[in-house]
């Protein structure tokens, strides 16, 4: 018999003379309820699933499912994801549950996103992912409703995920390590950082022997990096966010020179309060402290600058991104106002301090000089 055969026989249908039938029907099993189903192995009468499943019948319940499934996965010829659900709806059939119910559940929700997930695929596969006049076009209005109401709602994190920061991995010290141990995770590390850019020798740029306070101007630049990447979630906008950088960093905005490290790290953490273009909170600066003593510590105790100097170096290139920008012609600015471009208008600055192009090129300088100074000095505070 096979298991194609095995559907529950009710007993309403089952003959009085059929082995293990009575006339009052009372279950098999339990020997107290009115039966309402027949055994399609045994053929005994029971009144639940649960007698069905009882001790006393184990051994041809068991059999049943396990005939059903060796048969089910004889007979399909379907991938592994097709086996897989198969044998997950017949648990599920085992536990109590509905069989018509468990496939509808598993084959229509899985039906369905694979083909709202080919669709728009589909729809987007030749157009312009940076051209949002094209991506409006091609979405349905239940598509254009619902990004209407997440934008309105407001809460970006539900649809963005927060941005990991490069400088997270810190390689774990070692008391006894192979010479020349090459470790695949501190490979990775330094593959995610921004790429180093090259300048010259400090001895090269002034024969004056550096100030100790370099290094605290320094890390005042950095700990407004790391506040700046975190607020602008690991995509740092050049004109906005060089703005924004130049707002909270006193060393680069304002020439400020610092005499200590923890005055360097804290007159951010003020400026970042205290301006009104920004929306912070101390538990938000907490973290930007520590980013900024991870920055320092670099990957490794071997490798202590190569945080230092990869964030130097992505700021050189986010400032000249800016400059670039802010120089440009600005009617290469100028678009075609389309239906997404009316709804949702390009975001504007005008409320934001002008940017001048000679202050970035000081800056652009400064961070080189900066550069050639940790190549030479390194960032050492002990």
């Amino acid at each position: 018999m096979s298991c194609s055969n095995y559907n529950l026989i009710s007993t309403s249908d089952v003959p009085e003379d059929q082995p293990g039938n009575h006339n009052t029907k009372i279950c098999g099993i339990c020997n107290l309820n009115t039966s309402k189903y027949c055994c399609p192995r045994c053929e005994i009468l029971y009144c639940s699933l649960d007698c069905y499943k009882s001790e006393s019948h184990t051994i041809c319940s068991e059999d049943f499912y396990r005939d059903c499934v060796n048969e089910e996965l004889a007979n399909l010829n379907a991938d592994d994801d097709t086996k897989k659900k198969t044998i997950e709806i017949l648990k599920r059939i085992q536990n109590g549950e509905n069989l018509e119910l468990a496939y509808d559940e598993n084959e229509a929700a899985a039906d369905s996103d694979d083909e709202v997930a080919d669709d728009l695929e589909q729809r987007i596969k030749d157009l312009d992912l940076n051209n949002a006049d094209e991506m409006w076009n091609v979405l349905t209005e239940d598509e254009k409703n619902e990004f209407r109401a997440l934008c309105n709602a407001g809460d970006v994190t539900s649809i963005i995920p927060p941005w990991e920061p490069w400088w997270m991995y810190s390689k774990e010290e070692k008391l006894v390590e192979e010479v020349n141990e090459k470790n695949m995770e501190d490979v990775e590390a330094l593959r995610n950082c921004p790429g180093l850019k090259p300048v010259v020798e400090f001895g090269k740029l002034t024969t004056v022997q550096p100030s100790a306070t370099i290094k605290m101007n320094i890390a005042n630049v950095l700990t407004a990096y790391a506040f700046i990447m975190r607020y602008f979630n690991g995509e740092l906008e050049p004109i906005e966010g060089t703005i924004c950088f130049l707002m909270i960093c006193g060393n680069l905005g304002s020439n400020t020179n610092y005499d200590d490290l923890a005055t360097a790290v804290e007159s951010v953490a003020q400026k970042c309060l205290q301006t009104e273009f920004i929306e912070t909170d101390k538990e938000s600066l907490e973290v930007m402290k520590h980013d900024t003593f991870l920055i320092l510590q670099g990957p490794s105790h071997d490798n202590r600058d190569h945080y230092s100097k990869a964030a130097l170096s992505h700021l050189h290139k986010v400032f000249g991104e800016a400059k670039k920008t802010e120089k440009g012609d600005k009617k290469s600015k100028e678009v075609n106002k389309n239906e997404f471009s009316k709804i949702f208008p390009d975001h504007k600055q005008e409320h934001l301090p002008k940017l001048e192009v000679v202050k970035l090129k000081k800056c652009m300088k400064k961070l080189e000089f900066y550069l050639s100074y940790i190549e030479s000095y390194g960032m050492d505070f002990e």
